[in-house]
């Protein structure tokens, strides 16, 4: 007896499928190594392929990674270009192709801090024109930013970030800032025990160059070319004046750094 038509076509579709499954090209897995870029705002680094791995550092967008291995479960274990850790990562966060940041622009000085309130631990300092990356902003004004130049992590109240170079107030490759105290020491090296290049003097003009994390700002001085490092707080947008009312300072001890006595205030 023949098979009803019915189940002849079923069977002749299934071989079909067999057959077309069988020539069609198998999707190669992505190759082990080469680059990849981060294209979520912040992920984690973990020690183990899962979310049950502990924490060993943040991966940011638009960082770079090298792939070292995959995981069945769809983790990828990466080194980041950026700080050296070797961890794992979902796959699907990752793209060969580079992202486009969008950058930020900080519009005063202002203290970065580890969270949104004033009185956090500070991180260091940021500077008019300084690009930073938006990740986060919470209902009390506060922006959580990563600092394009040194890749740290922290809170900036949301008034001093805008996306309008022209509200800036400055350019990021060097605003103009002046000295606010009486006198002020200009050092090769931003370090107190650096060699004294020459003593600035009260609203002398300066312009940035670098900004070290650690608060200092290498500078040059347009007046005379010198270029050197200083302590950022020392230095004011505006032009300062003498405030008559302010008590003197105390002398200093012998071998205390002299620069720096809070005398001005700003104009």
């Amino acid at each position: 007896m023949r098979p009803p038509s019915s189940f002849r076509l079923i069977l002749l579709a299934a071989i079909v499928l067999i057959a077309g499954a069988a020539c069609a090209p198998q999707r190669p897995a992505a190759p082990e190594g080469g680059e990849y870029y981060v294209t979520t705002k912040i992920t984690y680094l973990r020690d183990s392929p899962g979310y049950q791995g502990n924490l060993l550092g943040q991966l940011y967008l638009g960082d770079q990674v090298e792939r070292l291995e995959s995981h069945e479960s769809g983790w990828w274990q990466v080194r980041s270009a950026r700080s050296g850790q070797i961890g794992w990562v979902q796959g699907e966060l990752l793209s060969p192709n580079p992202v486009r940041l969008v950058y930020f622009y900080v519009t005063r000085t202002v203290t970065l801090r580890e969270c949104a309130q004033e009185s956090c631990p500070s991180l260091q300092l940021v500077y008019r024109g300084d690009q930073v990356q938006k990740i986060e902003e919470n209902d009390r004004g506060w922006v959580r930013v990563l600092v394009a130049r040194s890749r740290t992590l922290g809170w900036l109240p949301g008034a001093a970030v805008s996306e309008q170079l022209e509200e800036a107030a400055g350019k990021a490759e060097g605003p103009y800032y002046y000295v606010a105290v009486r006198t002020l020491k200009l050092r090769q090296q931003p370090a107190l025990e650096a060699e004294v290049v020459k003593t600035l003097r009260l609203n002398d003009q300066l312009q940035k160059v670098e900004v070290n994390p650690t608060g200092w700002v290498k500078v040059r001085q347009p007046a005379s070319g010198a270029v050197g490092w200083v302590m950022g707080r020392y230095l004011e947008t505006l032009p300062v004046r003498w405030a008559p009312r302010l008590k003197q300072p105390a002398a200093p001890k012998p071998g205390e750094e002299r620069e720096g006595l809070p005398e001005p205030e700003a104009m």
